[in-house]
């Protein structure tokens, strides 16, 4: 790490200096000074031929060849490092306070209030993108970049939206005639679209290519940087309403669109066009219609490391039906099957699946234990939690040990939410974590090995939100899972077990990053988010002033935050503000 550090600080040294240092014949003698830092070059009159210089091809980092180095090039190295790391230092901090004392300003874009039919619409659901990267896919705003930053945003009315987000206040889209397109055309795409923002820049509209004049360049640079359409279509035929969406980037580059809509249980694939121009296009990939039969609940995109090196990694889609079954679906290959199966509990009546979630630790970068499994977990509505080691229901499939498409006995099944009384007991709202606080600390045995535990967090249909350890422990049999309290009398020693404040059902859980797990979000159907240390369990502030609940927190990278519940319109919440504002916007949109 010291020696990238050195040979990355060191360019950035040289790249200050013109490229005619570098390349020279040998007839001249070249004398370039950029600072304190003099670079020269000679040779003899008898060679014309230009002189390529190495900018490493002498230094040994090992060694104690830096010794030799000029001792201000060395000075100029540790101070442009030292810059680097308070500029990092201040940012982090800036975003740990506005995070603690709920500081943040609100943007946003707003689309229209009817579909291309004229009925009402509303945004229904936010996704972030993820990736196939090696990073939790659960927590996606991990790898999210600071710059060409995208949502993607379901609504009502079936139509899918892809926004890259700008710094303006608020842009507005509204639907404009194109005469190139013939009448019976059914939904306008990004070509037809053109925004409306509330400040004097005028109205453009998407579709030209992105050519700008050079006369007005410079005076974008200097304007707040609009919102833009990317993409836009249509997903359903009979406008129904999203309400489960995933954006995903494949490891070779393509992105896709999975989508769910009304109560059918089918499940769309779509690819997009990223090609340069701005015509771009979707394709509908595949449409899986014989894999559930009730309205879908949950939608997750997973990565499944290959354990054969010569194998690429494949890109899996996760999806939970609420009428109890689960599958996974390859991405690679336009969503074929690798299984499915009922979740039946032959002792307990676990109820109907109301939601779902994918632990993914086996795609983290760096921070995967070699035992770690990913883990299916389930809601139910009688408040139970089931979970499945994803591995074992495909080995299960492939050998065909599952009959009767009824999964295997599950890994663990405990009850999160509710006493038996079936008023309130249903969880609502499930999360997978990251990284516990608990180590596994039993005796190994023959055929065992230790692993650290796993965050769980459930919301329940009164409101209450509960955080779990997952403990999990290789044997002969299969991975085994237990949770942490298992009862309520027994308390966490590092982190808060139970967190109350929402009036009516938790609707989604959310973390600001994986790499902190000191906190995390909860959205209610009263309308409000409401931020939580996980250590201690105090509420750190509150989110309110939505128009109705909001169903989906989508978290792009550490400082922003993008929400549903406030009809047409979607916020960006961004944490990275400098000062405290004293007075905020009213949102009157």
């Amino acid at each position: 790490l010291k020696k990238m550090m050195l040979m990355f600080s060191l360019a950035a040294v040289l790249s200050t200096v013109s490229s005619d240092a570098f390349v020279t014949p040998y007839s001249r003698r070249i004398i370039h000074t950029t600072g304190d830092v003099t670079l020269t070059s000679s040779g003899s009159d008898d060679n014309n031929e230009p002189v390529f210089y190495d900018d490493f091809g002498d230094a040994d980092f090992g060694g104690s060849s830096t010794s030799s180095m000029p001792s201000q090039l060395m000075s100029n190295l540790s101070s442009r490092m030292s810059d680097t790391k308070n500029l990092e230092a201040t940012y982090d901090a800036k975003l740990a306070r506005n995070w603690r004392r709920g500081n943040w300003g609100v943007r946003g874009f707003g689309l229209e209030k009817t579909s291309a039919s004229g009925k009402p619409a509303i945004v229904s659901v936010v996704a972030a993108p993820t990736s196939s990267a090696s990073v939790d896919i659960s927590l996606p705003q991990d790898k999210a970049l600071g710059e060409d930053r995208k949502v993607a945003v379901g609504r009502s009315d079936g139509s899918i939206f892809i926004i890259q987000l700008g710094s303006e206040y608020l842009t507005s889209f509204v639907s404009v005639s194109n005469p190139d397109k013939p009448a019976t055309s059914q939904w306008m795409d990004a070509a037809d679209v053109e925004d409306r923002s509330n400040n004097d820049r005028p109205k453009t509209k998407f579709g030209d290519g992105g050519k700008v004049s050079d006369a007005t360049a410079s005076q974008q640079q200097q304007q707040p940087q609009p919102f833009q359409v990317i993409h836009q279509f249509q997903a359903t035929e009979k406008e129904e309403p999203i309400h489960n969406l995933v954006y995903h980037d494949t490891i070779e580059g393509i992105q896709l669109i999975c989508t769910a809509a009304g109560e059918s249980g089918a499940i769309k694939i779509w690819s997009l066009d990223t090609s340069e121009s701005r015509s771009h296009g979707e394709e509908l990939v595949a449409a899986l219609v014989d894999v559930h039969s009730s309205k879908i609940v949950s939608l997750k995109a997973m990565v499944i490391p290959s354990h054969h090196a010569a194998a690429d990694e494949r890109n899996v889609l996760f999806s939970a039906s609420a009428d109890g079954t689960v599958a996974l679906h390859d991405l690679d290959k336009k969503g074929e099957l690798i299984f499915s199966c009922q979740c039946i509990d032959k002792v307990k009546n676990v109820g109907q699946v109301t939601c779902a979630d994918v632990s993914n630790p086996t795609a983290w970068d760096g921070g995967c234990d070699e035992n770690d499994r990913d883990v299916i977990f389930l809601g139910t509505s009688s408040g139970y939690v089931v979970g499945y080691v994803a591995e074992e229901l495909m080995t299960a499939a492939a050998s065909s040990e599952i009959s009767d498409e009824v999964c295997p006995v599950p890994s663990i099944q405990f009850r999160a939410h509710g006493n038996d009384s079936g008023a309130g007991e249903a969880v609502t709202a499930i999360r997978c974590g990251g990284h516990g606080t608990i180590p596994n600390t039993a005796a190994p045995t023959v055929g065992t090995s230790r692993m650290t535990s796993k965050i769980l967090l459930t919301g329940g249909e009164d409101g209450a939100v509960k955080q779990w350890e997952i403990l999990a422990q290789q044997s002969t049999f299969g991975v085994r899972l237990e949770h942490w309290p298992r009862m309520s009398s027994q308390r966490m020693k590092r982190r808060h077990h139970l967190f109350k404040g929402h009036h009516g059902a938790v609707t989604s859980i959310s973390q600001q990053s994986m790499y902190d797990s000191s906190k995390f979000l909860t959205s209610g159907n009263d309308g409000s988010i409401r931020v939580w240390s996980a250590t201690n369990g105090e509420e750190l502030f509150t989110m309110d002033g939505f128009t109705s609940f909001v169903s989906s927190l989508a978290c792009l990278g550490r400082d922003l935050l993008v929400t549903d519940g406030s009809g047409q319109y979607v916020c960006v919440h961004d944490f990275s503000i400098d000062d405290d504002l004293e007075a905020g916007y009213d949102l009157d949109w």
